[in-house]
């Protein structure tokens, strides 16, 4: 059984709307996916699916920046249940809870949380390990969703403050002045990916608020998300996903030790997984991907402790690996994002500066 993470339809009604110069049938046909899935009602894209769909949209509209472009043109009413229930949420603050409790009926490419600490609130995006090749791409349309959501759909002013993005600048970073403003402090390499506004913004009413349609769209929402459950509770990806993050650091760590946690055969593990568009050595490589970037970007950790944390039984072998996943030493990788503009720990690199 494949993962669900991304409704179909709605792939097929974004693109359909916003990418006026691109045959959708192409574009499907480019990706490897048939028509036909795209316009079922129940039909549902997986990672692998989707991040084709976004490298082939890229290539074929010749639009690097289409991320932000296509936030920027995104409005809510395309979000089904969850975007009328932002739009008919009580204030700023309301709408951010309901869209990251619900996120999951029209992704589970990650997760976001939101944070507040002094007069400062932050949404926090947290994308698979197996977005990565369009991690940058999701970032910016996530970012610019919110910030063309908020900007129409609030009542009264709001200017981000900051926005923070896990991958080194772009060559398009001129256009991220044109989408969020010039009062925006725009930072690359930095160790976390958030949108930063003033934390009484999120006080702020929102433009359409209707109490009695809020509530029932949130009952709505409430039970499609239970539905879902059961079919995610089944995904073999995702569960393979938490045991390794929970045994990272085991010497002998493979496929059959993960099939003994799940209670199944290696054979079967290896046939589900295929099923769902993936590998063991790819959801592995993945999360040790993720870990090797947070301790270089965020702590100082040393370079064996690092090979340790993650299963390898000599630091050369981690710095082989290393190589292999991103072209740099780890070393290399660390001083190329903390150094000079990069991800420095006492303030990072804006914009100019990367």
């Amino acid at each position: 059984m494949s993962e669900t993470i991304t409704p179909a339809n709605l792939i097929f009604t974004v693109l359909h709307l916003l990418l006026d110069d691109v045959d959708t049938d192409e574009l499907l046909e480019h990706a490897g996916i048939p028509v036909q899935r795209v316009l079922e009602p129940e039909g549902s894209l997986t990672i692998p699916e989707v991040v084709r769909i976004s490298q082939c949209a890229q290539a074929l509209t010749g639009d690097p920046a289409l991320g932000l472009h296509l936030g920027q043109e995104l409005g809510t009413e395309m979000l089904d249940v969850v975007g009328m229930m932002m739009s008919t949420a009580p204030d700023a603050r309301a709408a951010v809870h309901s869209a990251l409790q619900y996120s999951p009926l029209l992704s589970t490419l990650g997760h976001a949380e939101l944070e507040e600490e002094g007069d400062e609130a932050r949404i926090v995006l947290h994308l698979l390990p197996e977005v990565e090749p369009i991690g940058l791409y999701c970032a910016e349309l996530v970012w610019a969703t919110v910030w063309s959501a908020m900007r129409r759909l609030v009542r009264g002013e709001v200017v981000p403050r900051r926005l923070t993005f896990a991958w080194p600048a772009p060559p398009w970073q001129d256009e991220y002045r044109q989408v969020f403003g010039e009062e925006t402090e725009i930072v690359f390499a930095a160790p976390r990916t958030t949108l930063a506004v003033d934390r009484r913004d999120l006080d702020l009413p929102m433009a359409r608020h209707t109490p009695g349609l809020y509530q029932r769209l949130q009952e709505q929402a409430a039970r499609r998300l239970a539905s879902r459950a059961p079919a995610e509770t089944a995904s073999a990806s995702a569960t393979v996903r938490r045991l390794i993050e929970d045994h990272l650091g085991e010497r002998l760590l493979d496929l059959t030790v993960i099939a003994q946690h799940m209670g199944i055969s290696p054979r079967t593990l290896q046939r589900r997984l295929k099923e769902e568009g993936t590998t063991f050595q790819a959801l592995y490589d993945a999360c040790r991907q993720q870990v090797a970037r947070t301790e270089l970007l965020e702590h100082d950790t040393d370079m064996a402790t690092i090979a340790a944390m993650l299963g390898y039984s000599e630091p050369a072998n981690f710095y082989r690996a290393f190589r292999d996943w991103f072209g740099l030493s780890p070393s290399e990788f660390r001083k190329q994002h903390r150094g000079a503009g990069g991800f420095a720990p006492d303030g990072q690199a804006a914009v100019g500066d990367a």
